[in-house]
């Protein structure tokens, strides 16, 4: 995101962490006024008007769309945790150095057990304080996987299988890529 604006660094880069959110907060500091009650964002003013480090420590983000996953952003790592895989065959856990693997090619999940508890412990704080704060009782990820998961997975392994075939992407033809055993999500019943 590039920002300018009075009185803000020039060619300044931020590394910090900040959710789309926070953009809002910032810009009500950077006027003067005071953000909007009842909002999660979290203006960052200081680092683009002095460089003061204040990101958050982690980010969270949830995808419903394709597949069932939340990640985690911390430090040098980036955590992602698959509930539902949408037929795509990702790993229950995976864990990527995006500053060594941007493309998160190599999931290194298996040689940083401890690193993944950490993470799974920073996704169950903010899961908690969510459902602490927010209006709802029911979190939308388990909103989705209740439902059956993705929408293209609801009942339509056989036809999404087929279309794999037809553009050269099953596993008859990659070879190279074990095929892992399908396994039964406990919460729809259906294929995960």
């Amino acid at each position: 995101m590039i920002i300018r604006y009075p009185g803000l660094m020039q060619n300044h880069v931020d590394h910090g962490l900040h959710y789309h959110l926070d953009l809002g907060p910032n810009l009500a500091e950077l006027m003067g006024r005071e953000p909007m009650p009842g909002r999660d964002g979290q203006g960052y003013a200081p680092a683009l008007q002095s460089g003061q480090a204040c990101g958050r420590e982690s980010l969270i983000i949830s995808q419903c769309a394709h597949v069932c996953q939340r990640s985690v952003r911390f430090g040098q790592w980036l955590y992602i945790r698959s509930y539902h895989d949408g037929y795509h065959l990702f790993d229950t856990e995976m864990l990527y150095n995006p500053e060594e693997d941007g493309h998160e090619q190599h999931n290194v999940a298996a040689s940083h057990p401890a690193v993944c508890r950490e993470a799974v412990s920073l996704l169950n704080e903010w899961h908690d304080q969510m459902m602490r704060t927010m209006p709802y009782d029911t979190d939308p990820l388990w909103t989705v996987m209740k439902e059956g998961g993705p929408y293209h997975a609801k009942g339509q392994l056989k036809e999404y299988v087929q279309r794999l075939e037809e553009t050269g992407r099953s596993f008859k033809e990659q070879d190279t890529f074990p095929r892992p055993a399908l396994r039964r999500c406990p919460l729809s019943g259906g294929i995960a």
